[in-house]
């Protein structure tokens, strides 16, 4: 931390929604961290609110409404269900104060447009919640990409699975229109997020989920690529029923590489050369540290932001191409076939949870 920021105020953070990523991810960040200091918790289930001041010992404000207590922050974080991250952004925007948004930044394409432009001409922080960015091997594949380290890239598969998943306090993940989907908004955009970092924005080739009408459990996408060393395709598969690999793995000419959840320091590497050989590749360069508060990571680099009016790391434009994303995956949707079906198309190839390599 550079001395300045001893001799600074705390930035005044007002917290918008008390659920339970606030609980176990945001009030615990903010509150390691000297830069900040929670001056209002707004919940309209102010019961939640006072619970939360109890248990963290907190002095702050709470509100049933955001726009009663706003006058008391420097910014504002948002973490409340998907479909009302719009009108509580544009809220804070039109104040011309800086906001950081849990992901996805809204649920419609338009709204985040919307959101990013007010930003740009208000000259405000306009920050997303994509935490995984700030973990070093996730910044080192970038780097090792952007530079062709690697070689060129031949493709890659991601996939994260885990039975049951994240259960929010206000169970919105169980209306498809409140959360903008599925199991596909709630764990794949943060995939969506690095591929679109690392490789920009993709063709569609194949998008399947198993949706009757609700969000989907589970999803399989194929993406490709018109790389400058020729074409390349990945995919992806997504489960909230199934204990998966969660993984990313990447195939170039010179490497085999993954990225997994368990090393978020280093980026597991296999020369094609040498294929003896298992490299861990890190950074001097990155912090390293063996139990790294990402959420933390996030909100002192959305504070920096707010204070030098530098970019932040996820912007609300990196925000804004996930959602098109997710739109234009839905948008392509066809059934995900699941191998116990008996009404599956005669010949049909199956497309269950196997997914690609």
């Amino acid at each position: 931390m550079n001395d300045q920021n001893w001799t600074r105020p705390p930035f005044r953070l007002a917290v918008v929604g008390c659920g339970a990523v606030t609980e176990a991810c945001h009030l615990p960040a903010a509150l390691k961290s000297s830069l900040v200091e929670v001056t209002a918790l707004v919940d309209p289930a102010l019961e939640r609110a006072e619970r939360l001041t109890r248990r963290f010992g907190l002095r702050s404000r709470v509100a049933a409404r955001l726009e009663d207590v706003i006058d008391l922050a420097d910014g504002v974080l948002i973490a409340t269900p998907n479909h009302t991250h719009f009108d509580l952004a544009r809220l804070v925007l039109e104040r011309k104060l800086p906001v950081l948004v849990e992901k996805p930044l809204t649920t419609s394409y338009d709204q985040a447009l919307e959101l990013c432009r007010l930003a740009e001409t208000n000259h405000t922080t306009l920050a997303v919640g994509f935490w995984t960015r700030f973990q070093p091997c996730v910044r080192l594949m970038k780097s090792l990409l952007q530079t062709g380290y690697l070689g060129a890239v031949r493709g890659f598969h991601c996939e994260s699975g885990s039975r049951g998943g994240w259960s929010p306090v206000s169970a919105y993940n169980l209306d498809a229109k409140l959360a903008g989907g599925g199991i596909l908004v709630v764990t794949g955009t943060h995939y969506l997020d690095r591929i679109l970092d690392w490789f920009g924005e993709p063709e569609i080739v194949e998008f399947r989920d198993d949706s009757f009408g609700g969000p989907e459990a589970n999803c399989f996408g194929r993406l490709r690529y018109q790389g400058a060393s020729g074409p390349f395709e990945g995919s992806f598969l997504v489960s909230k029923t199934a204990g998966l690999k969660n993984r990313f793995f990447l195939e170039t000419e010179r490497y085999s590489c993954e990225v997994t959840e368990t090393e978020p320091n280093d980026i597991i590497a296999r020369p094609h050369d040498h294929p003896d050989l298992v490299l861990r590749l890190g950074s001097s360069c990155l912090p390293r540290a063996k139990n790294a508060d990402y959420y933390q990571l996030q909100l002192e680099d959305f504070i920096a932001s707010a204070r030098s009016g530098k970019p932040p790391l996820v912007d609300g434009r990196s925000g804004a191409k996930s959602v098109k994303l997710v739109a234009d995956l839905y948008a392509h949707r066809l059934q995900l076939e699941e191998p116990w079906m008996w009404y599956r198309r005669p010949g049909a190839e199956p497309c269950g949870l196997t997914g690609g390599a």
